[in-house]
C-alpha cells in the first residue's frame, strides 16, 4: 500500500483577521491594542496639527484677527497638550513599545493583556475628556504645562481647566498602567537566552522608560490632584495670599516634565538604534555603552528639573546644582549620537525612506541638543527663558528629534504591522518635505528669540521688526502640514493597494523579523531559544556578520513564515474581555460627573468601576493561581508576573507619597491662622496605629494559613484584618470629625488641607485594601479561594503591609514629630 502524504498544515490567520467590531472592542491581544493607539494617535495628530496652522496663521502679520487672544490661548494649549499626551507618548508607547516589545524578546503577549487594553481605552477616554470644552465650557487656555494661579477658578472661573485636569489625571493613570505592564514584561517574560546584554536596544529604552514612568508621572498627578482640590473644594494649595506658592507646582509639574522629555526621547533612541544598524548592514557600534548611557540618562533626568526654573530665584546654591547635572546629561546623549554615525560608518547603507528620517532625527537631535545645553546656564536661561529661542529648541528636541524617529520607525516597522509597504516614493516625498518644512518653521525662532519676541503671545506690533521671519515660519508650518498630508496619503494608498509585504524587508536583526507579515495573533508557535545579541541575524547568517553569509541555522528557528503553519493546537491565549472598555467608560462617567456637578452620575461611575475591577478579577477560573511559565522561567526567575507587577506598583505609590509628605513639611508651618499640630489627637492615633500594625500579623497568618490548606483559620483571620482595616478607618473619621468641632476643616489653613491631602489619601488606601481583602474574604467564603489560589492573598498582603509602612511614616513625621521642638 501507498504511504499517504501527510496532510499540509493549517494555515494560522493573522492577528488583523477574525472577530469583527466586538472583536476589536473586546481585544486584549498587544498587537490589536497598538493598532488602536496608532488610529487614535493620528487623529489627534491631525487636530494637534490644524491647531499650529492656525496659531502659525494669527502670527502671520503684525495685529492680526485670524484668532481671538482667547482662541490663540486655548489653541496653543490644546496643541501642545494633545501632541505631548494623545499623539508622542500614545504612538511611542501604545503603538511601537506595545506592538514591538513581547515580538522583540519572544513572548505571546505583554504580562497583563487586560490592564493593557484597560490603559489603551483610558487613554482615549482622557482624549475625549480633553475635547468636551468644545462643546461646553470652552478649551483650556492657560498653556499645556498649566501654571498657577492661571489655573485657578479666580483666573479661570469657566471649566475649560476642570476638563484639562481631570483629563490628564485619566491620562496619567492610563500611562502608569502601560509602564507597569512594559516593566513586567520586559523583567519577566524574555526568550530563553535573552540577558539583558542580548535585547534589542529599543527593548532597553523601552525597559527604562517604564521606569521613568513609574517614578515622574506621581508627582504630576499630586500636582493635579492639588489643582482639582484648589477648583472644587475650595483649598488653596496655590494662593499666595493663603500662606501658600504657585512655585509648587513648577516644582511637582517640572519633576515630572524633564524625566517626561525623556520618557518621550528614550524610545526615540531605540527606534534609532534599530534602523540605523540594519540599514548599514552592521551591527550597532558600542552596545555596552548605548545601554548604560540610557540608564545614565535617565538616572540624570530626576535631577534637572530645576533649570526649568532658574527665573523664579531658587538661589545660587541650588541653580548651580541644577546647572552640573544638566551638563552632565549631555555626555551620554552625545555618546549615542558618536554611537549611530560610528555605526553609519564604513557601513553598506540602504537609502530608504525609514533611514532618510533616521539620518534627519541625528541632525536636528543635534541641533536641539546643541541649543539646550546653553540653558544649563542660569545667565543664559534668564535671557532666553519664555522667548522664542525656547519655543525652537523645545521643537528641535521634539519634533527633530522625537518626530522623526516616530517617523523612521512608522516607515520601518509598518510591512510587519500590516502586511503591506508603504509607497519609497511618497515617502521620500514625506521626508523632504518635512524637513524643509521644519527647518524653516523653527530654526528662524532662534533669532527672534534673541531679538526679544516673547513665547505666548497672539500677536504683536509692527514696529518690532518681526514680520519677515514670521511669515517665513509661518510658510514653512504649512509645508510641514503638506509633508504629513502625504504621510496620510501614504496610509491610506497602503491599506488599499499597498504591495504585500514579505518577512524581512529590511534583512533585519531582531525576532519580529522571524514570522510572516502580519504576524499571527499568538506571535511564537514555540518560543525562539536566542543565541546572541542580534537574535534573527544570528540565525540567518550566524555570526559571521554582515559580510560572507554562513549557513543557515534552521535546527535554531523555523523559516520566516513557517510559523504560521505550525501546530498551535496547545498554545492558550487569554480570553477577550468587555471589562477593560466598561471600566474606562465608568471613569469617564465619574469624571463628567464631578465637572457638571452630577454627582450621583459620579457614584454611578464609581460602583461601575468597583464591579468592573471586581469582574476583571475573577472573570478567568484560574484567578489566584500560581503560575509558573517554563518557556520565560529563567528570565523572572521563578517568580509569577504579578508578584513584579505588584512590586513594581508599590515602587510608583512610594513617589506618590514622597510628594504628599514633601508637601506637608513644606506647608505645615506656613498656615496663616488657625489651628496646627497642636490639634493633633496622639494617643488615640497611637492605638489606631497598634491596631493597622497587628491587622499586618493577621494577613500573614491568613496567608500562611491558605498555604497550608486550612480553609478555616484562612477566613478567620482574613475576616480579622478585615475588621482591624475598618476600625482603624472608623478612628481617622472620628478622629477628622473631632477636628472640624473644633474648628479645622479641608479649607482652613494650609497645614488642614495638606494634613486631610496626606493622612486622607492613606486612609483612601486603606479603604482600597478593606474593599479587596473583602472581596477575597467572600471569595473564601464561596469556597473560591482555597491552597491552590493563595498567591490572590499573597499580591493583597503585599499591598496591605505596603499601606501599613507608609502609616508608620506618616504617624512618625506628622504626628510624633510634632513633639519634638524645632522639628
Amino acid at each position: 500500500m501507498a504511504a499517504q502524504p501527510k496532510p499540509l498544515p493549517t494555515l494560522q490567520p493573522s492577528y488583523l483577521e477574525g472577530g469583527g467590531v466586538l472583536g476589536w472592542l473586546m481585544t486584549i491581544d498587544h498587537k490589536r491594542v497598538a493598532v488602536m493607539y496608532a488610529v487614535s494617535a493620528l487623529v489627534f495628530m491631525a487636530l494637534g496639527g490644524l491647531e499650529a496652522m492656525a496659531i502659525r496663521a494669527q502670527l502671520w502679520s503684525p495685529d492680526n484677527h485670524v484668532l481671538s487672544a482667547a482662541t490663540y490661548n486655548a489653541f496653543f494649549t490644546m496643541h501642545g497638550t494633545t501632541m505631548v499626551f494623545l499623539v508622542v507618548m500614545p504612538l511611542l508607547l501604545g503603538f511601537m513599545g506595545n506592538f514591538l516589545i513581547p515580538l522583540q524578546i519572544g513572548a505571546r503577549d505583554v504580562a497583563f493583556p487586560r490592564l493593557n487594553a484597560l490603559s489603551f481605552w483610558m487613554a482615549l477616554v482622557a482624549g475625549v475628556l480633553l475635547h468636551l470644552g468644545w462643546i461646553r465650557g470652552g478649551l483650556p487656555d492657560a498653556g499645556w504645562f498649566g501654571y498657577a494661579n492661571l489655573t485657578e477658578r479666580y483666573f479661570s472661573p469657566t471649566l475649560s481647566i476642570d476638563w484639562w485636569v481631570i483629563g490628564l489625571l485619566v491620562s496619567g493613570t492610563s500611562t502608569v498602567l502601560t509602564g507597569l505592564n512594559f516593566f513586567t514584561t520586559i523583567v519577566a517574560m524574555r526568550a530563553p537566552g535573552m540577558t539583558y546584554m542580548r535585547m534589542p536596544m529599543f527593548v532597553w529604552a523601552m525597559l527604562v522608560t517604564s521606569i521613568l514612568i513609574l517614578i515622574a508621572f506621581p508627582p504630576l498627578t499630586i500636582g493635579l490632584i492639588f489643582l482639582l482640590l484648589d477648583r472644587f473644594f475650595n483649598t488653596h494649595f496655590y494662593i499666595v495670599s493663603a500662606g501658600a506658592t504657585p512655585i509648587l507646582w513648577q516644582h511637582l509639574f517640572w519633576l515630572f516634565g524633564h524625566p517626561e522629555v525623556y520618557i518621550m526621547a528614550l524610545p526615540a533612541f531605540g527606534i534609532i538604534s534599530e534602523v540605523v544598524p540594519t540599514h548599514s548592514r552592521k551591527p550597532l557600534f558600542g552596545y555596552p555603552m548605548m545601554a548604560y548611557s540610557i540608564v545614565l540618562i535617565a538616572f540624570l533626568s530626576y535631577g534637572v528639573w530645576g533649570h526649568h526654573m532658574f527665573a523664579t530665584g531658587m538661589g545660587p546654591v541650588a541653580d548651580s546644582a541644577f546647572a552640573i547635572t544638566s551638563m552632565l546629561i549631555a555626555i551620554p546623549t552625545g555618546v549615542k549620537i558618536f554611537s549611530w554615525i560610528a555605526t553609519i560608518w564604513g557601513g553598506s547603507l540602504r537609502m530608504t525612506t525609514a533611514f532618510y528620517f533616521a539620518l534627519g532625527m541625528i541632525l536636528e537631535f543635534t541641533v536641539g541638543g546643541l541649543s539646550g545645553v546653553m540653558h544649563a546656564s542660569a545667565p543664559i536661561d534668564l535671557q532666553q527663558t519664555d522667548s522664542y529661542f525656547v519655543v525652537a529648541h523645545f521643537h528641535y528636541v521634539l519634533f527633530g528629534g522625537v518626530m522623526f524617529a516616530i517617523m523612521a520607525g512608522f516607515y520601518y516597522w509598518w510591512p510587519k504591522i500590516t502586511g503591506a509597504m508603504l509607497s519609497e516614493k511618497i515617502g521620500k516625498w514625506q521626508f523632504w518635505l518635512t524637513v524643509v518644512g521644519f527647518n524653516v518653521t523653527f530654526f528662524p525662532m532662534h533669532y527672534l528669540g534673541m531679538w526679544g519676541m516673547p513665547r505666548r503671545i497672539y500677536t504683536y506690533g509692527a514696529d518690532m521688526g518681526w514680520t519677515y521671519l514670521n511669515q517665513v515660519e509661518t510658510v514653512g508650518a504649512f509645508v510641514l502640514g503638506l509633508g504629513f498630508l502625504l504621510m496620510y496619503i501614504n496610509i491610506f494608498r497602503s491599506l488599499a493597494v499597498g504591495e504585500k509585504a514579505p518577512s524581512d524587508p529590511w534583512d533585519g536583526r531582531s525576532l519580529e523579523w522571524s514570522m510572516l507579515s502580519p504576524p499571527p495573533a499568538y506571535n511564537f508557535a514555540t518560543i525562539p531559544q536566542v543565541r546572541g545579541r542580534d537574535a534573527w541575524w544570528i540565525v540567518k547568517y550566524g555570526r559571521a556578520g554582515s559580510r560572507g553569509v554562513a549557513a543557515f541555522m534552521a535546527a535554531q528557528s523555523p523559516q520566516p513564515g513557517t510559523e504560521q503553519f505550525a501546530d498551535t493546537s496547545r498554545i492558550h491565549m487569554p480570553a477577550p474581555s468587555i471589562f477593560p472598555l466598561v471600566m474606562s467608560l465608568a471613569i469617564g462617567v465619574m469624571g463628567l460627573g464631578l465637572i457638571i456637578d452630577w454627582y450621583r452620575v459620579v457614584v454611578i461611575g464609581a460602583l461601575a468601576t468597583i464591579v468592573s475591577i471586581v469582574g476583571m478579577s475573577f472573570e478567568y477560573p484560574g484567578f489566584g493561581e500560581e503560575f509558573h511559565d517554563p518557556e520565560h522561567a529563567p528570565s523572572s526567575g521563578g517568580i509569577d508576573v504579578r508578584k513584579i507587577g505588584v512590586w513594581s506598583f508599590i515602587g510608583s505609590e512610594c513617589v506618590f507619597f514622597a510628594s504628599l509628605i514633601s508637601t506637608f513639611i513644606v506647608y505645615k508651618s506656613r498656615s496663616i491662622g488657625g489651628p496646627g499640630p497642636e490639634i493633633l489627637n496622639i494617643p488615640l492615633t497611637s492605638v489606631s496605629t497598634f491596631i493597622l500594625l497587628m491587622s499586618s500579623l493577621l494577613m500573614v497568618l491568613a496567608l500562611a494559613a491558605a498555604q497550608r490548606g486550612d480553609s478555616r483559620w484562612e477566613k478567620i483571620w482574613l475576616a480579622g484584618t478585615v475588621s482591624f482595616g475598618l476600625i482603624f478607618l472608623g478612628g481617622q473619621v472620628y478622629e477628622f470629625l473631632s477636628f472640624y468641632n473644633e474648628g479645622m476643616g479641608l479649607t482652613t489653613n494650609l497645614f488642614s488641607q495638606s494634613f486631610f491631602a496626606l493622612v486622607g489619601f492613606h486612609g483612601a488606601h486603606v479603604a482600597i485594601g478593606v474593599l479587596w481583602l473583602t472581596v477575597l474574604l467572600c471569595a473564601a467564603i464561596a469556597g473560591r479561594l482555597g491552597k491552590s489560589r493563595a498567591l490572590a492573598l499573597e499580591l493583597a498582603g503585599l499591598y496591605w503591609h505596603f499601606v501599613d509602612v507608609v502609616w508608620i511614616i506618616i504617624f512618625t513625621l506628622v504626628y510624633l514629630m510634632q513633639t519634638v521642638k524645632n522639628a
